[in-house]
């Protein structure tokens, strides 16, 4: 269980400018805010060490309490079978650690695992109900955890596969799961298919929308009707309800590309969606990794509806799988990793506009991609990639990890950090299980036993802080926040958010890697709401938790 060095805006005045905020616009730009140093209790690591370069990771699923299988039945939809499952992470009990539910096939049961310190224990039934075992042969897709009922607790999405319906389950706060799927909305779900989920404020009204990936799912493309990619969150303190909104919203019309793929020409290839601010006016807009050709970027018009604004020169990926989304480069603003058959992309903001830099960043020879992270591995203060590969077929199975020159390109450094692998990965989670403020990486492997590889960070050095939003309800967990570090004249940026690497995503806590330096020039968040806060001279080696004035 971590402690949290808790620097709370709640004893400040009722009004926002006496805590710091502004109320300014959410692209990031500086307002008047305070420049205090925050107190701070219980820092759990006190004297910083000197820089390092020497990462390497080890494995310790089964030491860690992660030791399972997973196994699909002989009637599972052929290709689905090869891709379906996934893991969602996060707080489920409120005690700090990252916890995690797995899906894994449909002839075993799905899993609960409570993390205690970096010690994992398996606790489904009876906390999470799910339908599984070869009983029901239930098959289900991409599990994400969020705050969707703006009780300040992690709720559960899951999709179903091949014919099966999604599922909506309620936290009660202490981790024991409901199904409240029916009258959610969802229940009327026709997709064959929901493969991946993402959820994002798209509206603004202060809740958290859900965004769908079907890939799979036969569809008309000259009158495709409601695709179901984008679902408007609806619910109130009682009840969760979400409506189905693809077609008003303008994207029902141009998800579907036209080009043949491996199931025909009408077909939803769609596979891992994310919300993502890309031209900085504080709204969500949606990056879709889509299959065959059809990854698309829509921006939002701030009136419930998108543009597809894709650029068929730029966005390039010919097969697109698994997504990342951060600040790469450090100018402040979000760019887009797409791992891809024929070619991983890179996609640089230029401007508000996804440029294509992938062989000069050289990243582009990856294989056949999956799962993929942006996450400051080594702690220098610059994000790096994590990219798993597989297929049965495939001569080009290895694990890539991009370690970032600080310079916009990269160098795979798995096999030197050892971290490399020639197994079938799927999702993954890039989160710091052990809380030691370094990034691990869960890797989920495809129909096998074992069925999950721990990756475990020993970087023995580089200073870093762990920060943690409180955000007002019904956005509890602050999602579309940005949170940005400067130190040494450097500034950081994260984008809080629940996204899709590919049927798994991370947590809400962001990792910032300080390298040698031990003092956090300047440290700012600016909330949904436009509220902003700054604070100054923050020691390294924390974690630290910012509440939102009006939580």
């Amino acid at each position: 269980m971590k402690h949290y060095a808790i620097i709370s805006l709640i004893a400040c005045s009722t009004a926002i400018s006496a805590c710091g905020g502004s109320g300014g616009s959410s692209n990031g730009q500086a307002g008047a805010a305070s420049q205090s140093t925050p107190q701070v209790s219980n820092p759990t690591q006190p004297d910083p060490q000197p820089a390092t370069q020497s990462l390497t990771f080890k494995e310790q699923a089964a030491s860690r309490g992660l030791g399972f299988s997973s196994d699909f039945s002989a009637d599972y939809m052929q290709m689905p079978r090869h891709f379906a499952g996934g893991a969602a992470s996060g707080d489920i009990d409120g005690d700090g650690d990252i916890d995690l539910v797995v899906v894994r096939g449909d002839t075993q049961a799905n899993l609960l695992f409570i993390n205690d310190g970096g010690i994992f224990t398996e606790r489904a039934m009876p906390a999470l109900a799910l339908p599984n075992g070869g009983t029901s042969n239930y098959k289900l897709s991409g599990p994400t955890l969020a705050d969707i009922d703006g009780d300040k607790d992690l709720d559960l999405f899951i999709g179903g596969a091949d014919g099966h319906p999604s599922l909506i389950f309620s936290n009660d706060g202490s981790g024991i799961f409901t199904n409240v799927t029916t009258g959610s909305g969802l229940d009327t779900a026709t997709s064959k298919n929901t493969i991946s989920a993402a959820f994002g404020d798209y509206d603004k009204d202060g809740d958290l929308d859900l965004a769908l990936a079907h890939w799979g799912t036969p569809r008309d493309r000259n009158a495709p009707g409601e695709t179901e990619t984008l679902w408007r969150n609806d619910s109130d303190a009682n009840d969760i309800k979400f409506t189905a909104v693809s077609a008003p919203a303008g994207i029902s019309a141009t998800l579907i590309p036209g080009l043949q793929g491996v199931l025909g020409l009408d077909t939803d290839y769609t596979f891992a969606p994310n919300f993502a601010d890309i031209n900085d006016d504080g709204y969500p807009d949606l990056l879709s990794v889509s299959d065959f050709g059809g990854s698309k970027v829509y921006m939002n018009n701030k009136d419930g509806t998108f543009a597809d604004v894709t650029d068929t020169t730029q966005i390039t990926d010919s097969n697109g799988m698994g997504a990342a989304v951060g600040d790469y480069d450090n100018d402040g603003d979000l760019d887009w990793f797409v791992s891809s058959i024929n070619g991983n992309r890179l996609y640089n903001n230029m401007n508000s506009t996804l440029i294509g830099v992938s062989e000069t960043a050289g990243i582009e020879r990856g294989g056949w991609g999956w799962g993929s992270c942006f996450a400051d591995f080594d702690l220098d203060g610059h994000l790096d990639i994590y990219q798993t590969n597989g297929w049965p077929d495939s001569l080009d199975d290895r694990t890539h990890l991009w370690m970032s020159n600080g310079q916009g390109a990269f160098t795979d450094q798995a096999e030197e950090t050892g971290i490399d692998d020639n197994q079938q990965g799927r999702g993954i989670v890039c989160a710091d299980f052990n809380g030691d403020r370094d990034i691990d990486v869960l890797l989920l492997l495809s129909n096998t036993s074992p069925a999950a590889l721990l990756w475990e960070n020993t970087l023995p050095s580089n200073n870093s802080v762990s920060v943690t939003l409180n955000g007002p309800s019904p956005n509890t967990h602050a999602i579309g926040s940005r949170v940005y570090v400067t130190t040494d004249e450097t500034t950081q940026m994260r984008d809080v958010a629940i996204g899709s690497n590919f049927t798994s995503h991370n947590p809400t806590e962001q990792i910032f890697g300080l390298g040698s330096s031990e003092l956090i020039d300047e440290l700012k968040i600016v909330w949904p709401d436009g509220t902003q806060i700054t604070r100054s001279d923050i020691a390294a080696n924390q974690d630290l938790t910012f509440t939102h004035p009006d939580y």
